[in-house]
């Protein structure tokens, strides 16, 4: 049996053999950097390194084309600020670069600014995905033993905090309510357009919806905000997902977006990850209160990985439960980051890797 084949039957909840052991999060560079001296070969990937599964995402890109170039601003011992790639300035810490110190400006102001900016946002762009895509990278994809998936990223939420900055996007809710429809609706044919000519002749396991769009206490927006913004222009791509038989469609959130998920299942998500426990998220309530049909990712505390093989074992003791009964991938719930020994990371995946079910 696949990865992929674990991954389908597991998310069905079907009965599989062991788990597809995956990171639902990336790795800080700081922390790759650390453990390059714990044991981790240098040019090693730790995935393939400790015999992990991997997500095989579609090589699409939503960001600007032409790209903002990454100019370096300004500059001192400590700082240094620089254009992002999706053109705000972002001041980064010498020491650790891959950390935002602050978001410093962003590109979109006024309603001018946005019909500026959206012209880099062009779904029919030379480069939104590979050239060779019919002849060689959809068949790559679709003979992938491991979980092929979607990836929209960014989407509102990123796509606002990103390009307005996070007091000014939620302000215009409220304070610029045409502009923020436009910015909606604008991004919605965006992402139909560029998903439209690939979607046929792929075929998906799951697609999720980097948004982010939660804090530790709950939602960023209300679900007022949700109904007249969301799903407006939100549910065509769900539509879209759904007439492609994606059978995964995953809400993709650091925080607590437990106050959301009724409506969010209602328009045709069924999976959230990471499932964030320092938000207060334990994956066996979520089950409690949403069944089966929500399909749940994550839930490993990254302060338990951190702490060392006792905290750990606990920790997956905690989820067993959850873990029989299917519909779930456990896996850290954050980045790992350079506070995280490499051996207490190798020790949880080979703990995941040896549960048989």
């Amino acid at each position: 049996m696949t990865s992929r084949e674990r991954f389908r039957r597991l998310m069905r909840h079907e009965p599989v053999d062991r788990l597809p052991v995956l990171a639902l999060e990336p790795f800080e560079p700081t922390a790759i950097a650390r453990w390059r001296t714990e044991g981790l070969p240098e040019g090693a990937d730790p995935v393939e390194h400790l015999g992990m599964s991997r997500l095989a995402l579609l090589p699409v890109s939503f960001h600007p084309l032409p790209a903002f170039a990454p100019d370096v601003v300004s500059e001192d011992e400590t700082y240094i600020v620089r254009r992002s790639p999706m053109g705000a300035l972002v001041r980064e810490r010498r020491e650790n670069p891959t950390l935002f110190y602050g978001h410093i400006d962003h590109p979109v102001k006024t309603r001018a600014d946005w019909e500026t900016y959206r012209q880099r946002f062009d779904a029919d762009s030379p480069g939104r995905y590979p050239a060779d895509w019919a002849e060689s990278v959809a068949p790559g994809l679709n003979a992938s033993p491991h979980p092929v998936g979607l990836c929209l990223f960014p989407f509102f939420f990123r796509l606002g905090f990103y390009a307005m900055g996070m007091e000014r996007f939620l302000s215009a809710f409220y304070e610029a309510p045409e502009l923020m429809h436009d910015v909606f609706a604008y991004w919605s044919d965006f992402v139909l357009g560029v998903l439209r000519p690939l979607l046929g002749s792929v075929h998906l396991d799951f697609a999720v919806f980097g948004e982010d769009l939660a804090g530790k206490n709950g939602p960023l927006i209300s679900p007022r905000i949700y109904e007249e913004f969301w799903r407006p222009y939100q549910n065509p791509v769900l539509d879209l997902l759904r007439e492609h038989e994606v059978p995964v469609v995953c809400q993709w959130t650091a925080g607590n977006p437990g106050a959301l998920l009724p409506m969010m299942l209602e328009d045709g998500f069924n999976c959230t990850w990471p499932l964030e426990v320092a938000a207060g998220l334990d994956a066996a309530a979520v089950r409690r209160q949403f069944g089966r049909r929500l399909r749940l990712g994550g839930n490993v505390a990254k302060e338990a990985v951190i702490a060392g093989p006792q905290a750990i074992a606990a920790e997956l003791e905690r989820l067993m439960p959850v873990i029989r009964e299917g519909g779930f991938l456990p896996a850290l719930d954050d980045m790992a980051s350079p506070d995280m020994p490499f051996a207490h990371y190798r020790y949880l995946i080979d703990r995941l890797q040896a549960i048989r079910l």
